[in-house]
């Protein structure tokens, strides 16, 4: 990447893992429209999904090992070449559902490799009193996918075309491109021994994340239509969706800014969210109404979603040798979360209530508590 200051390295990292997600989200926020003019149904909507899922699981450890071999910058921009295949397929080529599929899992290979690239580009661009924060911004890269998303319904879909969405999103690709060089030789070469990484640790830490994540990718799924199983209206619920999306983004970079400043308490902090998050998930089957509801919504997304900013600024500060193949090892785990979780919600929705499904994704973030907290006592050792 050509030098730059902390701004725009944080701003670069935070676009290219935004990037990595879009495709899924435009997907997601288009698919009425998508599966209406090639003909598929929900099922295999959701196949497609997985794809995408599985694509950046499979690609998120080689992701890291790339991009220790080749830098940041060629990596993100490696990345960004990969969405833009992604959604230029998928705005032209795709007619048949297993061609959604294959660019969606193309897709996904991006958003496994932006996740270790951009945490690399963090650790060596932003000051180190600031990365805690950086973190945060960057690790809030989802929602801004799902805003984008969102709004190209109404302003490309309903206009011109679901598949106009897509062209635009090529078009974003094109500022990450740009700054990294890609065609021209790395940078730097980054040759650093496996056996500097403390895998063990590491991986038990992804379990954690695949865990937490089988719950919160259930919240996100399930959130509304569970709500108004327990006679909240559509119209709260998705208010308070929103909300709740907004305040996560916030404690996300808040709680990466207090990680700045107590970083012996990282992984305690981290532990903590989660035990109070499973407190959450456990209650969202017996709300009786809309206070009970805003209040879960402000816990969960105040603590239960708030743990990926620190988390990442804490393997990147405990793995200085290796972080991006420290960070893909992570989303593996995150991303392996992503493609179980929905699934085995919506089955215990349909085999026996929301309420047993809540419980469920109580016990993972119980779970994922506990991985957190051995795999952070072995990493800062």
């Amino acid at each position: 990447m050509r030098s730059t200051g902390p701004i725009a390295t944080l701003a670069t990292a935070t676009l290219s893992v935004t990037l990595g997600a879009l495709p899924i989200f435009l997907v997601g926020a288009n698919a009425i429209f998508i599966r209406t003019e090639i003909g598929f149904g929900e099922t295999a909507l959701g196949a497609a999904a997985s794809l995408f899922y599985l694509g950046a699981a499979a690609f998120s450890v080689p992701g890291g090992r790339i991009t220790e071999r080749l830098g940041a910058a060629w990596s993100m921009g490696i990345a960004a070449l990969l969405t833009l295949v992604s959604v230029a397929g998928i705005a032209g080529l795709v007619h048949e559902w297993w061609s959604l599929g294959l660019f969606l899992m193309i897709g996904g290979s991006a958003n496994g490799l932006s996740f270790p690239a951009s945490a690399l580009a963090l650790a060596e661009g932003i000051p180190i009193q600031r990365q805690g924060i950086a973190f945060g911004v960057k690790q809030s890269s989802g929602p801004y996918a799902t805003l984008l998303a969102g709004a190209s319904v109404p302003l490309v879909a309903l206009t011109i075309g679901w598949r106009w969405a897509f062209v635009l999103a090529a078009l974003i690709t094109i500022p990450v491109l740009a700054r990294s060089n890609v065609g021209s030789s790395p940078s730097r070469a980054r040759k650093r021994p496996s056996r500097s990484v403390d895998t063990r640790s590491l991986w038990i830490l992804s379990m954690g994340a695949f865990s937490i994540v089988v719950a919160t990718s259930s919240f996100g799924a399930f959130y509304v239509e569970s709500s108004v199983v327990r006679g909240i209206t559509p119209a709260l619920a998705g208010t308070l969706l929103a909300v709740g999306s907004a305040l996560g983004v916030v404690t996300r970079i808040v709680w990466g800014g207090i990680a700045d400043r107590q970083r012996e308490w990282h992984f305690p902090m981290i532990t903590a969210f989660l035990l109070i998050g499973a407190i959450g998930f456990s209650y969202m089957g017996r709300i009786s109404g809309g206070t009970q509801l805003f209040f879960l919504t402000v816990l969960i997304y105040g603590t239960g979603w708030a743990w990926p900013s620190v988390l990442s600024f804490a393997v990147v500060q405990r793995q200085p040798q290796a972080p991006a193949v420290a960070s893909g090892i992570i989303g593996t785990g995150q991303y392996g979360g992503g493609i179980i979780g929905p699934i085995g919600f919506g089955f215990l929705v349909e085999r026996f209530s929301y309420q047993v499904a809540w419980q469920y994704a109580g016990v993972m973030a119980l779970v994922a508590a506990g991985f957190m907290f051995v795999g952070g006592r072995g990493l800062s050792r």
